[in-house]
């Protein structure tokens, strides 16, 4: 909001100026975690670009797409893609000071894509006459003056007359283009490629008057009262003039017109400025993107828009794609802008190709590429990101959020290591405080999380024999409900070569921190701890991988170890499996944990089997289509995942997770757990056995649980 005193003079007008907007501040509210996450991806995602060289052009010129079609030899789209952001293609392609060169990633093997002459090939190659761009809005009835014809004004009157405005140029020389017609030397500027550009002056409709000098033969305050918005794109000495003719405008103090950086208000109401006249001498393409700022700020202002959201400030943003070569190396290889030389041979058709074929195309899409959920729902993350900050109340939002697995592979091969997945889950958790989540489909998930914290099926209890526990195995929930042998034999194993090894029963949590219910996730979380601290125990050992990530993100208080790990190098599995060839399910929320990939590969190699990795094994594992608590929300996109898990390997596949494991069976592909193939007599049958259902799992939790109280004592003495 603007403040100040406000009196209406001729036509309606406030006379007093404003005070200017970018020295007003306002307390901003903290933002949420789902907007933190959404704000992060849509700065930094690189999905829908820009490329370094779009980034820093400051009229955002598709570069990278018109380098492109031109490698393709598609040259009238090339040409006409430019002209979708830059009218004057040929001056550009001339004089452009280039900065789309300077961060060109192709620097990093050797030197800049000439991107400006590539631009000059597709102006200068074009037959017969130009074809402009002249498509424009219906006619509205405002009337805008732009004061200036140099490359800012122009521009400016482009854009205003394309959106439909009445516009009307005012020049006090005899012919447009300022510093284009007037100071750069034919040698560099041909004046043919000049006229042939500003032609689309005259053809969208603008009005041009020369020979009138603003502040002298009419002022800025005449203007205003003929028109809806005033413009002031001259030179700076033509800002010079009009500073010193007292016309309402306020000084730098270095002779230019002080203006809001953001927007260019000057302080008196519907008059802007830019270009020379604000920044002082600069560069041809810089007093372009100045003049479309300008312009832009009048249309909000003419229609009654904020003159502020979501703007673009007017330095270069971060750079989506980093370099790797320093500065001082990037500054040699890249091209050293100057206006001094002559402009030289323009390319040839081939040189132009072979130019545009150094292009490293610079989009990313690694991300979707690599996920079935990212595929389904979006083209970039930052479709996404939108989507959460639009909110969370039309049930379809919910249900994306809810079919993301949370398995981190986004952010595993994202270059700027963005998490989709934990932008979803936060998702969640404000969908659950508001009372929108979790979703129906998750009922039997939540009544699965309440019995594994119930008294029916939990139990907590030391080593037969001992009255303390110096560390308790964690089981979870799948390995007992699954393999009751399974979770037995582990047991012996971990207390035969760990004394002082007790047992914890328990769900991790997993389940409802994963459908965003916080509470219940912390009260599991006390739970465990306390049941923890009644053994004595220091440490968890876990064989669920789930149950590790999930455990070492609650309990920082706590060391959290996998079981596989404690058991290499101490258990000797029997030697049974020579020549057997098998490839490793890596569960997705332990590929951070080279030690536990190390531990389970050691171990089938102890086994005698030979492992096969997959190409998506270890820090890059895909999930087995079970994460993030999806499958009763979207099962087609689960079976999807899980069956593309399910093909990237034809021999049979070992799990060390029972949940991995049923999902996989789930597609009929050989898969077995880790402990069923190294102890069962005939592996190849566990390999193909149906996983149980949910009510015989439950029974063989409480088989697993009474099994467990009935364990006596190692033969030797106790502590």
């Amino acid at each position: 909001m603007n403040v100040g005193a406000r009196d209406d003079g001729p036509g309606g007008r406030p006379e007093e100026r404003r005070a200017l907007p970018w020295q007003e501040t306002a307390p901003a509210a903290l933002p949420s975690a789902v907007e933190r996450h959404a704000r992060d991806i849509l700065e930094q995602c690189r999905g829908e670009g820009p490329a370094n060289c779009v980034g820093r052009c400051p009229l955002h010129v598709d570069a990278r797409g018109y380098v492109q079609l031109t490698r393709e030899g598609r040259y009238r789209e090339a040409l006409q893609l430019v002209r979708e952001k830059l009218p004057f293609p040929g001056i550009l392609g001339y004089v452009c000071a280039h900065p789309c060169e300077q961060h060109c990633k192709r620097i990093d093997e050797d030197e800049a894509v000439r991107i400006r002459d590539v631009k000059r090939f597709l102006a200068d190659w074009e037959p017969g006459e130009p074809q402009h761009l002249l498509v424009r809005e219906p006619d509205r009835p405002q009337r805008v003056a732009v004061v200036g014809a140099g490359p800012a004004g122009l521009l400016a009157a482009h854009d205003l007359r394309r959106r439909g405005y009445q516009v009307t140029v005012f020049e006090r020389s005899a012919r447009i283009g300022g510093c284009l017609a007037d100071q750069i030397p034919e040698s560099r500027l041909p004046r043919r490629v000049v006229e042939r550009d500003l032609s689309i002056i005259p053809a969208l409709g603008v009005e041009v008057r020369t020979g009138i000098e603003a502040g002298k033969d009419i002022t800025i305050d005449q203007l205003r009262q003929s028109h809806e918005a005033v413009l002031v794109l001259t030179g700076f000495a033509g800002a010079v003039a009009l500073l010193e003719m007292a016309s309402g405008l306020s000084s730098t103090g270095r002779e230019t017109i002080r203006v809001d950086p953001l927007t260019g208000e000057t302080g008196l109401p519907g008059v802007f400025a830019g270009g020379d006249a604000v920044s002082g001498p600069s560069t041809v393409v810089h007093a372009l993107a100045q003049g479309r700022r300008a312009a832009e700020s009048a249309h909000r202002f003419l229609t009654g828009q904020d003159l502020r959201a979501s703007r673009e400030q007017p330095l270069p943003g971060r750079l989506l794609w980093r370099l790797e070569v320093g500065d001082a190396e990037r500054r040699r290889r890249a091209r050293v802008p100057t206006m001094c030389v002559p402009a030289g041979p323009t390319l040839t058709e081939a040189e132009a190709r072979e130019e545009a074929g150094r292009c490293l195309d610079c989009e990313c899409g690694l991300c979707v590429a690599d996920c079935e959920f990212l595929a389904k729902h979006c083209r970039s993350p930052k479709d996404l990101a939108r989507r959460m900050l639009d909110g969370l109340e039309p049930l379809d939002t919910r249900t994306i959020a809810y079919s993301c697995n949370v398995c981190e592979l986004c952010k595993t091969v994202c270059p700027e290591q963005l998490d989709t997945g934990r932008l979803l889950l936060e998702a969640r958790r404000e969908a659950v405080r508001k009372g929108l989540g979790p979703l129906k489909p998750h009922k039997p998930i939540v009544g699965y999380w309440k019995a594994g914290v119930s008294g029916l099926f939990t139990l907590a209890m030391n080593e037969p024999g001992r009255k303390r526990s110096r560390r308790l195995f964690f089981t979870g929930c799948s390995l007992p409900a699954v393999s009751p042998a399974g979770a037995l034999r582990a047991y012996d194993e971990l207390r035969r070569h760990y004394p002082g090894t007790g047992v914890l029963m328990w769900c991790c949590g997993a389940p409802v921190e994963l459908v965003g219910m916080e509470d219940a996730f912390e009260s599991t979380r006390r739970q465990i701890l306390r049941a923890a601290e009644e053994t004595g125990a220091e440490e968890l050992v876990a064989a669920c991988p789930d149950c590790i990530h999930t455990l070492r993100g609650a309990l920082p208080e706590m060391p959290v170890t996998s079981l596989w790990e404690r058991l290499v190098g101490r258990w000797h599995p029997p030697a049974a499996r020579a020549g057997v060839a098998v490839s490793i399910h890596d569960s997705c929320k332990t590929r951070h944990d080279a030690g536990l990939h190390r531990a389970v590969r050691q171990l089938l190699e102890a086994g005698g089997a030979t492992v096969e990795d997959v190409k998506y094994s270890g820090s890059l594992a895909r999930c087995c289509g079970f994460g993030g608590m999806i499958a009763p929300v979207d099962p087609d996109l689960s079976a999807r995942i899980t069956r593309r898990r399910a093909a990237e390997s034809p021999l049979p596949m070992v799990t060390y997770c029972a949940g991995c494991r049923t999902a996989l069976a789930g597609t009929g592909k050989a898969s077995v757990h880790i402990l069923d193939f190294l102890l069962a007599d005939d592996w190849p049958a566990a390999a193909t056995r149906k996983s149980p259902g949910p009510v015989p799992r439950y029974v063989n939790r409480l088989r697993t649980k009474w099994a467990f109280k009935r364990l006596q004592p190692l033969a030797r003495g106790g502590e």
